[in-house]
């Protein structure tokens, strides 16, 4: 079970917001002539409509339709539609692909239709054959660099770098609500040695970084988060390698760095919903992604990793996107499963000790 407070408010705005256009199964004439896919908002859902619509359109003849939420209250409509599913592909993050497991809520995939997968690198596979990631992030560390360099600090390289004094009144971090936050206590308990049963050491070090008066701004959106940074309100934050990078394409003064300890591990999973009123259309849908040409669309378009073997990085994108050997082996894999489990009592955590304890 994803947190549960989370899911009942997810479900609860599910229940007010519009309905999909359409109740349960297909008919039967047209039951594999479309597929349901469940996705993102703002740029995502927009490159989904320009580019992967229409060319998955065009490669089979197969009408793609979105629902577009979050991750969380898309996964509410998924959980509460699971006697009759409306929803054939569901792009959900590690987080909900690992409560969707648990919960029976996935189809494997077919891999007799998925041929892709033969060429999906192994740490996007899944050992269950439930879903496949989509492509391959970071969570990592980012700066503006005008500011920065206006008050001559260098840019960051390591996570230990928050804690500069020079930095006091200057760091932001998302609410807890924002998955980067819940992956940064993971990660800061890695780092001191610890493991997700015990998220003592991770909150510790971040109550740490707000009693050192650098860390003094909380964003709930990323939206909210993105204005900090690009006006300088902030000027480090931990947040996700493809919205830093984003914004810096789009003249922003903004980088990102993979710390040197690691950046954390994060992705997007492509889960075919079990009983879904699409199967086929949906194996065929995941296959098209996963293909080279897609992946590699895929990547330019969210400045993310690959997960084809067969794609070649063009070269703007090989400075911002986590690849090589050396790279991955040192990024840091978060136990979902634990953190599912407990993520209730790791935002009494945050709310009492970091965001407003005393």
């Amino acid at each position: 079970m994803i947190g549960k407070r989370r899911l009942a408010a997810a479900m609860a705005a599910t229940t007010m917001a519009t309905a999909l256009p359409w109740r349960g199964p297909a008919r039967a004439a047209d039951a594999e002539s479309s597929v349901v896919f469940a996705g993102y908002g703002g740029t995502l859902e927009q490159f989904l409509r320009d580019k992967i619509v229409p060319e998955f359109k065009k490669a089979t003849g197969i009408d793609m339709k979105l629902v577009i939420g979050t991750a969380l209250s898309n996964y509410a409509k998924v959980v509460a539609t699971r006697s009759t599913p409306e929803i054939d592909v569901y792009w959900s993050n590690e987080l909900t692909h690992a409560a969707g497991k648990q919960q029976g809520l996935y189809a494997p995939l077919d891999t007799a239709v998925v041929t892709n997968l033969s060429d999906v690198i192994d740490i996007a596979r899944d050992p269950d054959n439930i879903g496949v990631a989509s492509y391959l992030l970071a969570t990592g560390i980012e700066y503006n660099t005008k500011a920065l360099a206006g008050a001559g600090i260098p840019p960051p390289r390591s996570w230990n770098d928050l804690w500069n004094p020079k930095l006091k009144g200057k760091v932001a971090l998302y609410s807890f609500d924002i998955a980067y936050s819940q992956d940064l206590v993971a990660i800061m308990t890695r780092l001191a040695g610890g493991k997700e049963t015990d998220i003592g050491p991770g909150i510790k070090k971040i109550r740490s970084l707000r009693d050192s008066g650098n860390l003094t701004m909380f964003a709930t959106t990323p939206a909210e988060l993105d204005n900090m940074m690009v006006q300088a309100q902030a000027w480090v934050t931990v947040n996700g390698s493809t919205r830093a990078f984003i914004l810096k394409d789009h003249g922003a003064p903004i980088d990102f760095v993979f710390p040197d300890e690691g950046a954390g591990f994060f992705t997007n999973y492509l889960d075919p919903v079990k009983n879904a009123p699409h199967p086929k259309a949906a194996q065929i849908l995941i296959n098209f992604l996963l293909g080279p040409d897609i992946q590699l669309a895929i990547a330019e378009n969210t400045v993310a990793a690959p997960i084809n073997r067969k794609v070649t990085l063009p070269p703007d994108l090989i400075a911002k996107v986590p690849h090589g050997d050396e790279l991955m082996k040192k990024m840091i894999h978060i136990d979902r499963v634990v953190m599912n489990r407990d993520l209730d009592n790791w935002a009494e955590q945050w709310n009492r000790e970091i965001q407003t304890g005393h």
